[in-house]
């Protein structure tokens, strides 16, 4: 809903003389503006009330000292709403929360109103828990947050405070405010205006570098909500992937979906991706690199967190996140090992009183109808404990098989974590390294995962450096031989999990794709091992 939209539907509920209106929001100062231009419009007076000023008029008047009391409010707000008013009431949850008297008598009031009265109730605040006993009359509307023309209005007005300045730096320029306000999206115009005020106190400025003073704030935000971690992945990049070439072509053409051109032509979002397979073979580390390679915020929802202790919570903790993921959209929400979250979905009627199933449900309706740019990148390493409506076409745009690295995809993970120690790649007998990695030495359908490979060559360095301080050899470095002393002294993964992952391997071959690309020079002319087979799993895409 765009801010026209939502006054247009406001508007419309006050003249149909509803009783109460909750305005979902946490910007109450900007309700509070649009309101009041809105009873401009309307020729109505505005009224608000708080538990410290009680009822005041037009902004500035006060009604009583009397009405700061809750039903002296109500009261003297019934004699006044015989002249055409809005009510506004602020910091009204926890008292209709703490007595049902002020239940009742404020849902007399809206009752008086929506019979006889020319003056509407209008509740500003986040999303309560409303009583019972006022579903019925209460009617809510989520207040959008500002949209990019408006969010380019905030900043040029605040901008323009400062132009006259000669000791500060102000860009109004149309560039500078587009990439401002597209980069603002998903705040508030408070956090703006803070954004600009620091920008100004540290760099005396305000122009199209500042960005980075708004994306800071998105994180802050992020971090306050406390169910989902801004990833930070600024130094990532699609090379630091070793293999899985498939997946790699399959996203890059989703990254083009986003550009204008795209929406010009009649693309839609993308939805999103799954990930399944084998623990450690680069699931993790292909959702940070691909918000790096997007530019778009990383959002790791941690559905542990979403499960409150009190009835309802988990439900609103959920909401919360994934509105909160619209917000700062474009961007990406990483759901890690979805099948932990959720191995209580069977029995969840009986352990949870059916929290989980609601939660779940509150996802996939989420992902089926959601209409902001969030795409979804779920990675899950058991398939048995994952839903069947989580599986089907229209929750995400593809499913990916994540296998063993094969011989390709080991000799590029080798040299991409070489690089990483600062040394390089050439220097190292990377085909030997490969072979004792793989089937040939380790044995059928045993391989090192990518994070193993990674340990390998982490372990060969401190091992290195040990020697080099210990036994005086200051000239001496890690080498090949090192690097191959801890792969042999490894105990893979896939050997102590054989059976579960030919298990996924089966699975994947009707369900998913496969993230790797098989060369047939690598199948057919130098195969590890008859076990080689096995990875060929899954459909493969024609790009």
């Amino acid at each position: 809903m765009t801010k026209d939209e939502f006054i247009q539907e406001l508007e419309v509920l006050i003249r149909a003389r509803y009783g109460v209106i909750l305005i979902n929001t946490l910007e109450e100062e900007r309700a509070l503006d649009l309101l009041t231009d809105l009873a401009r419009k309307l020729n109505k007076r505005l009224l608000t009330w708080s538990c410290t000023r009680g009822l005041v008029m037009d902004g500035n008047t006060a009604v009583h000292p009397d009405t700061v009391d809750l039903m002296t409010a109500i009261a003297k707000a019934e004699q006044l709403a015989e002249e055409p008013s809005l009510f506004v009431w602020l910091d009204l949850q926890s008292h209709l929360n703490s007595s049902p008297v002020y239940i009742r008598r404020f849902k007399e009031l809206a009752q008086e109103i929506r019979e006889r009265m020319p003056s509407n109730s209008i509740i500003v605040g986040p999303l309560m828990e409303i009583p019972t006993e006022l579903q019925k009359e209460v009617t809510i509307i989520d207040m959008p947050y500002p949209d990019l023309n408006e969010l380019k209005m905030i900043i040029s007005q605040f901008a323009q405070q400062y132009r006259d300045r000669n000791d500060l730096q102000i860009d109004c320029s149309e560039s500078a405010l587009d990439a401002l306000g597209r980069a603002s999206i998903g705040l508030s115009k408070t956090e703006i205006e803070n954004c600009l005020a620091k920008s100004l106190v540290q760099h005396k400025r305000i122009t199209g570098e500042d960005i980075d003073f708004i994306l800071e704030e998105k994180k802050q935000n992020i971090r306050k909500s406390g169910i989902l971690e801004y990833v930070d992945t600024e130094k990532l990049e699609t090379a630091d992937i070793g293999g899985l070439d498939n997946l790699k072509k399959w996203l890059e053409i989703r990254k083009k979906a986003y550009t204008p051109e795209a929406e010009q032509f009649g693309i839609g979002w993308p939805k999103g991706v799954l990930l399944v397979g084998v623990p450690g073979c680069g699931k993790s580390l292909s959702a940070k690199c691909v918000a790096a390679s997007w530019k778009m915020p990383l959002l790791r929802l941690d559905l542990g967190r979403v499960f409150g202790m009190y009835v309802g919570s988990s439900e609103a903790n959920i909401r919360l996140a994934l509105s909160m993921s619209e917000a700062v959209s474009p961007s990406i929400l990483w759901i890690d090992e979805i099948e932990k979250a959720l191995s209580g979905l069977a029995s969840s009627n009986q352990s949870d009183g059916g929290t989980t199933s609601r939660v779940f449900g509150t996802i996939l309706t989420w992902m089926q109808e959601k209409k902001s740019p969030v795409f979804v990148f779920a990675t899950a390493n058991n398939i048995g404990s994952l839903p069947p409506e989580l599986l089907r076409k229209g929750r995400f745009d593809e499913i990916f098989f994540v296998d063993l690295p094969n011989e390709q995809e080991r000799a590029e993970i080798f040299r991409i974590h070489i690089k990483r120690i600062g040394r390089n790649p050439e220097n190292f007998d990377i085909a030997k390294m490969v072979k004792l990695s793989g089937e040939a030495s380790l044995g059928d359908g045993v391989r090192l995962t990518g994070s193993e490979i990674e340990a390998c060559v982490n372990q060969a360095l401190l091992e290195a450096f040990f020697v080099r301080n210990s036994e005086g050899h200051p000239e001496g470095d890690v080498t090949s031989a090192d690097i191959e002393r801890a792969i042999v002294q490894s105990v893979p993964l896939s050997r102590v999990r054989k059976e579960d992952i030919g298990y996924m391997r089966t699975w994947a071959t009707d369900n998913a794709v496969r993230a790797s690309l098989a060369p047939e020079s690598a199948l057919s002319s130098a195969p590890e091992s008859p076990a080689m087979a096995e990875v060929t799993v899954g459909r493969n895409i024609d790009f």
